[in-house]
């Protein structure tokens, strides 16, 4: 896997949060949500976990190695869990502030368990592969956290 890759999650993140700021709303997104919230849903939550799921299911052996695993039929189900959140995220930004809170209570589970996860794995086995502690940990913090403050705006 390019290196370069590690850095999906960031440029996204970053793409959603300055779109947000500058109060642009997301075309035929929810009303009743910041744009904050709408785009966070749609381009942070949304695409980066349908390309997890990619990069999972699809790409299974050199994510292993770039999280600093060994293959497991495991991501299979961390790639199907990442398609679930990624089509309810984009279906939230249009649905609506109700969906919007109900994504961001599965994402924040996921995600800030998942950094969690991360956080042990550098504390227990000492691994500080590029998508175990790299930009990926601090999306798994960052994305539920903006989409709870936009949501609460």
């Amino acid at each position: 896997m390019h290196p370069a890759m590690a850095f999906v999650p960031a440029v996204l993140y970053a793409i959603a949060l300055v779109l947000g700021v500058t109060g642009l709303a997301v075309p035929g997104a929810g009303a009743d949500m910041a744009p904050l919230a709408q785009w966070m849903l749609l381009v942070s939550l949304g695409l980066n976990s349908l390309w997890a799921f990619m990069r999972h299911v699809f790409q299974a052996e050199p994510v292993a190695r770039s999280i600093g695993w060994e293959t497991s039929p495991f991501q299979y189900e961390v790639g199907i869990a990442n398609l679930g959140i990624g089509l309810a995220a984009i279906g939230a930004t249009f649905l609506g502030a109700p969906a919007g809170w109900a994504v961001f209570l599965v994402s924040a589970a996921f995600l800030w368990g998942a950094a969690w996860g991360h956080v042990r794995e550098m504390r227990d086995a000492g691994n500080f592969a590029i998508n175990n502690v790299g930009p990926i940990f601090w999306w798994d913090i960052l994305t539920p956290l903006t989409l709870l403050i936009g949501l609460l705006l």
